[in-house]
């Protein structure tokens, strides 16, 4: 039998700091005159999603959501595997 540990998603203030502070830092390319999105994420859209990760979103209040779920952790054949396990609520339906 395998050992299964129970855990919960804690990100520390210090590598939240860290990933915000690395998004600052992006490099960010030229895009190709009247591209859009033909070659790939239109660079608009792009620094507008990073700066609200950066900015704007609540990690605390996601962390918090995410560990209203119950999380375990095991290994097997060596890789590290995380899953969530909940039952099903709600009427049992048949087909």
């Amino acid at each position: 039998m395998k050992k299964i540990d129970n855990f919960k998603i804690q990100m520390s203030a210090d590598v939240i700091q860290d990933l915000k502070n690395r998004l600052a830092r992006t490099r960010w390319s030229d895009e190709i005159s009247g591209a859009d999105w033909d070659y790939g994420t239109n660079l608009s859209f792009i620094k507008n999603f990073v700066a609200y990760w950066q900015i704007q979103f609540d990690w605390s209040a996601q962390e918090k959501i995410l560990n209203s779920f119950a999380h375990y952790r095991t290994t097997i054949d060596g890789l590290g595997i995380h899953f969530i396990y909940e039952r099903g609520k709600g009427p049992i339906q048949s087909h």
